[in-house]
């Protein structure tokens, strides 16, 4: 049981640090200190949630425990297609935004404006990078029934839900009504299928 406890320490570990990097007042903060090294925040910032990434996938896979369930044929190729279906949502996403979300950008002197996206996957759903992450997670378990595998769903879904939350915030203060109006006709993370 502890090896749980500790897994789900590292995921609220590592939601707690990122969130509060991502914060703004954190963020103004950074700025002072930082003053003119600030174009690098990100960075930085990138390097330090890849690092603790790989120590909360580092716990994750240290847990050794029984399959919960036997999944039939049919439930593996499902997972198999769900898997592959959410990692190729979350390479579209991160490759359109990868010099930004990752402070590359800073590093080659260039920076893009930062604009609401309305098209794209994001005339289907909100945060598509959420959807794609929560697609990939709930299918690898679904494949791999293992315990471990559903805690890590389990905490990831949670902060993914407060993580939106926050970012919703923070999109109607920047945005305004035409966020407003963006988030009435499309749906957070479920896409309308009709």
């Amino acid at each position: 049981m502890s090896q749980y406890i500790l897994l789900v320490f590292a995921w609220l570990l590592f939601g707690v640090v990122h969130s509060l990097l991502a914060a703004g007042a954190v963020k103004r903060v950074a700025m002072r200190l930082m003053k003119r090294y600030y174009t690098y925040y990100r960075v930085l910032y990138s390097l330090l949630a890849t690092a603790m990434l790989a120590w909360v996938l580092h716990t994750h896979f240290s847990i050794t425990d029984p399959i919960l369930w036997r999944p039939p044929l049919i439930e593996e190729i499902i997972a198999g297609i769900l898997v592959i279906a959410g990692v190729a949502i979350m390479l579209v996403c991160i490759r359109k935004y990868f010099f930004y979300l990752s402070g590359i950008d800073a590093l080659l002197e260039k920076s893009a404006p930062a604009v609401l996206q309305l098209d794209g996957m994001h005339q289907y759903v909100r945060h598509p990078l959420y959807f794609g992450t929560l697609l990939f997670a709930w299918a690898v378990f679904l494949g791999y029934p293992y315990m471990n595998n559903l805690v890590s769903c389990i905490c990831i879904t949670l902060y993914t839900w407060i993580g939106m939350w926050f970012e919703e915030k923070k999109l109607l203060l920047e945005y305004g009504d035409v966020y407003r109006d963006y988030r009435a006709r499309v749906p957070a993370l479920l896409p309308k299928l009709f």
